[in-house]
């Protein structure tokens, strides 16, 4: 889980106009005409979003404003998809992110809209509820959203992630085979809400799960190299080569990615770095 770019601002009085536009259909006019003060009232809840750091409200379901300015801006959203009018907002909220900000195991493909569009038709093209997630994040992220705090998704690009370490991987060697668990270290120096959150976001995604079916094909393409660090100098090379690669993961990612946590705890193995990785890292 980490912290995103925050989009500009800059476009989305356009964006929201081209979205809503009246356009003929099959002989129907569909969209909506906004008046200026129409506009207003849907730019004030996006202030209003940005001031909350999207939290859920009712003031952003726009109760206020017409039902039919609220379903053109909800239908407008299928503007953004690949060769419409509006793709240059998935382009650039897709631009230069390698992996999915919550996993960091696929690149994100798809938008997901942090509040829910089917209850909050007046976010539904606002750049900064849209955030770019891989498929089964998306898909496992609930379509409601909490009202508890505890049960709340970080705001990727509204929030900032506490940059300490929080994720913890739990490694031992058992029966000839590596087991290994991750999970929300306890005595990670945050907060009980946000460490309540991260819980509820690592469980409802089933983050350990998804982990699990990755760490094999990882640990594979470093088996040759922890066998020739043993070879020159034993454990402590091991040590010291898990630890480095463990740095230069977590700068090509983050300080809370699955590979570089994965790593550090290996390195802090005595029976890995013993030897035992030639039991669990078969060549």
């Amino acid at each position: 889980m980490r912290t995103l770019p925050c989009p500009s601002r800059e476009d989305v009085r356009n964006q929201l106009l081209e979205a809503i536009a009246p356009y003929h259909h099959g002989g129907v006019v569909r969209g909506y005409a906004a008046t200026p003060e129409e506009v207003d009232r849907v730019l004030e809840i996006y202030d209003t979003y940005d001031v909350a750091r999207g939290a859920p409200a009712e003031a952003l379901k726009g109760i206020a404003l017409s039902q039919p300015l609220r379903e053109a801006i909800y239908s407008g959203y299928d503007f953004t998809q690949t060769g419409r009018k509006l793709a240059d907002v998935r382009a650039n909220l897709m631009s230069g992110i390698e992996l999915c900000p919550v996993c960091g195991i696929s690149p994100p493909r798809e938008l997901d809209h942090h509040l829910p569009r089917s209850t909050y038709h007046p976010l539904a093209v606002y750049v900064r509820n849209l955030v770019p997630l891989c498929h089964d994040c998306n898909q496992s992220k609930s379509k409601s959203a909490a009202t508890m705090a505890e049960e709340q998704f970080f705001h990727p690009y509204l929030e900032v992630i506490p940059d300490v370490d929080f994720l913890r991987a739990n490694v031992a060697i058992e029966n000839g085979g590596l087991l290994i668990d991750f999970d929300i270290d306890p005595d990670a120096a945050v907060d009980e809400t946000t460490r309540a959150r991260l819980t509820h976001v690592f469980d409802r995604l089933k983050l350990n799960d998804r982990y699990a079916r990755e760490i094999n094909i990882f640990l594979t393409s470093q088996a040759t190299a922890v066998r020739m660090a043993f070879a020159s100098g034993g454990a402590e090379t091991v040590r010291t080569y898990l630890r480095v690669q463990a740095d230069l993961e977590r700068r090509r990612f983050h300080r809370n990615h699955w590979q570089p946590t994965l790593l550090q705890a290996l390195a802090a193995n005595a029976a890995f770095c013993e030897g035992g990785f030639a039991q669990v890292l078969p060549i």
